[in-house]
C-alpha cells in the first residue's frame, strides 16, 4: 500500500474493491449534482468566465468480447484498438481544460451526432451573460453542426472537414509568420473567405507538419509497396494464392489496411486462365492541390467576422488542453482499457476517472499560475519522494510505533507553495503495544 489517503481521513478499517465500486456506483448516481457543484465551485475558486468552450469526443477499449452489453460496440479506435468493443464519452471542456459536462454512448456513435447533446449541457448550467465560442476538432464539424451552433446562439472556431485546392486561397490569403507554442518552429497564417462559403478560413501552412507528414507518409509507403510484393511472390510459389479473384480480393485488404497511400498508386494484375501471372503498380500523377495530405496545410473556420490571424491561432490552440485532458484520462489515471462487466459499472467507472482529473487538473492549474508546468506523472514521481515511515521503538514495558514523515525536498515544497497546503504530515504516536 502506497498511499496513506484512509490515514489522512482517519478510516482505519480494511478497504476492499467492492467497496470502492459501491462508492463509484453512488457517486455515478449523483452526477448532475456534483458536475454543477464542481463547476461553481472551480469557476469562483479560479474567476473563470469560460468564454470558450471546447468539444470533443473519444473512446476506449474492452478487453473482453461483451457480446450482452449495450455500450461496447465496435468502431473506430482512437488508439487503433478497433478489433476490440469500443465505448463513447464525450467532454463539455473550458479553456483551462476543467470538464464541465461529459456523457458516455455506445462504442459506434459517430462523433457528428453528439453535439447536440453538448449543446444541450452548454445551455442547462451556462451562466455567463457573454456571447460564448464553441471550438471543436474536425469530426465534429460538419456542415449541419456548424449551422447549429450558430442557430443556438453560439460563434464557432473549428478545424475544417474539408480541404481546398491551392489556387483557391494562394491570391486571396496575406499571411504572416508567428511561432508555435514551444517556440522551436512556425507557421504561416492568412485570413480569406473562400468562393461559396459565408464564414471565416484560416489557411494554416506548418513547415513542422510538412516534414512530419512525408516522414510518416514514406514509412506507410513503404508497408504498402512491401505487401503488395508478398502479393506478387505469392503467384509463383507452390500453395500461393494465384486464382484472379482471389488475388483482387488480397489486394482489396492490402489496400484497406493502407487508405492513405493506397488510392496513389494504380495497380494492375496479368493473368491467364484464371491465374494470375504478374502484377505490376505504379504512383498516379501528384495533384497540385490540398487534397495531398503531405503538404503541411490545413484550415480553420470561423463565424467570427473579422477575425485577426493571432486571435484565431491562440483560439484554436486552446483545443489542445482537449487533447492534454483526454491523454491523463487514458494514460495517467488508468481510464483504459475497462475490465468491468456490466454497463452501469462501466459508466461508474469511467465517470470516476473524471471526477479524478478534475483534481488533478486542479492542481495543473494552481502549478501553472506559478510557472511550474508539471504533467500528472511529473508530479506524482516528485510527490513520491516524500514519505512516511514507522519509527519501532522497543521499551522493557511496551514497544512504541510513531509515523514520521521525510523532510520535502525543494521541489515538493515548491508544489505544496504552489497549491496553499502549509502543513504536511506531522509526526504522530501511531499505536503502544505492552508486554
Amino acid at each position: 500500500m502506497n498511499s496513506s489517503l484512509k490515514e489522512r481521513f482517519g478510516y482505519d478499517k480494511p478497504l476492499s474493491h467492492r467497496e470502492l465500486y459501491a462508492a463509484s456506483d453512488q457517486l455515478y448516481d449523483h452526477k448532475d449534482a456534483i458536475d454543477g457543484f464542481l463547476h461553481q465551485r472551480i469557476s469562483n475558486l479560479f474567476d473563470l468566465e469560460d468564454k470558450l468552450v471546447i468539444f470533443d469526443i473519444s473512446n476506449t477499449y474492452f478487453e473482453t468480447r461483451k457480446s450482452a452489453s449495450r455500450l461496447a460496440r465496435h468502431g473506430r479506435s482512437k488508439e487503433k484498438r478497433s478489433d476490440c468493443p469500443l465505448v463513447v464519452f464525450t467532454g463539455v471542456i473550458n479553456a483551462e481544460g476543467f470538464i464541465r459536462h461529459s456523457r458516455i454512448y455506445e462504442g459506434n456513435t459517430a462523433d457528428s451526432t453528439t453535439l447536440d447533446d453538448m449543446l444541450s449541457d452548454l445551455a442547462s448550467h451556462s451562466k455567463t451573460s457573454q456571447k460564448q465560442t464553441v471550438v471543436m476538432d474536425a469530426g465534429i464539424a460538419t456542415e449541419e453542426n456548424l449551422a447549429l451552433i450558430i442557430e443556438k446562439g453560439y460563434e464557432y472556431v473549428c478545424v475544417s472537414n474539408r480541404r481546398l485546392a491551392e489556387d483557391s486561397f494562394d491570391e486571396q490569403a496575406h499571411t504572416i509568420d508567428v511561432p508555435t507554442e514551444r517556440g522551436k518552429s512556425h507557421v504561416s497564417l492568412g485570413v480569406f473567405t473562400p468562393e461559396g462559403y459565408e464564414d471565416t478560413w484560416l489557411v494554416v501552412q506548418s513547415p513542422a507538419k510538412r516534414k512530419k507528414e512525408r516522414s510518416m507518409d514514406r514509412k506507410l509507403t513503404k508497408r504498402f509497396i512491401d505487401e503488395l510484393t508478398n502479393v506478387e511472390a505469392a503467384f509463383h510459389k507452390k500453395g500461393g494464392t494465384k486464382a484472379i479473384d482471389n488475388v483482387w480480393e488480397r489486394i482489396g485488404r492490402v489496400k484497406e489496411r493502407h487508405r492513405r497511400v493506397s488510392g496513389t498508386y494504380q495497380i494492375n494484375v496479368e493473368h491467364s486462365g484464371g491465374k494470375a501471372t504478374a502484377m505490376e503498380w505504379k504512383k498516379k500523377p501528384p495533384k497540385k492541390s490540398a487534397e495531398d495530405k503531405t503538404n503541411g496545410v490545413y484550415f480553420i473556420r470561423t463565424s467570427y467576422s473579422d477575425p485577426s490571424e493571432e486571435e484565431l491561432w491562440e483560439i484554436y490552440n486552446t483545443i489542445r488542453e482537449v487533447e492534454a485532458t483526454f491523454r491523463c484520462l487514458k494514460s495517467d489515471l488508468n481510464i483504459r482499457p475497462v475490465h468491468h462487466q456490466t454497463d452501469e459499472r462501466v459508466e461508474a467507472h469511467i465517470y470516476l476517472t473524471i471526477l479524478a482529473y478534475q483534481l488533478v487538473n486542479t492542481i495543473r492549474h494552481m502549478l501553472k499560475k506559478q510557472d511550474i508546468h508539471y504533467d500528472w506523472r511529473n508530479i506524482t514521481r516528485i510527490m513520491s519522494t516524500q514519505t512516511i515511515q514507522t519509527l519501532i521503538l522497543p521499551t522493557d514495558t511496551k514497544t512504541i510505533h510513531l509515523r514520521k514523515p521525510a523532510n520535502p525536498i525543494k521541489e515538493v515544497q515548491q508544489i505544496y507553495k504552489a497549491t496553499k497546503c502549509q502543513h504536511t504530515q506531522k509526526a504522530v504516536k501511531k499505536y503502544v503495544v505492552y508486554h
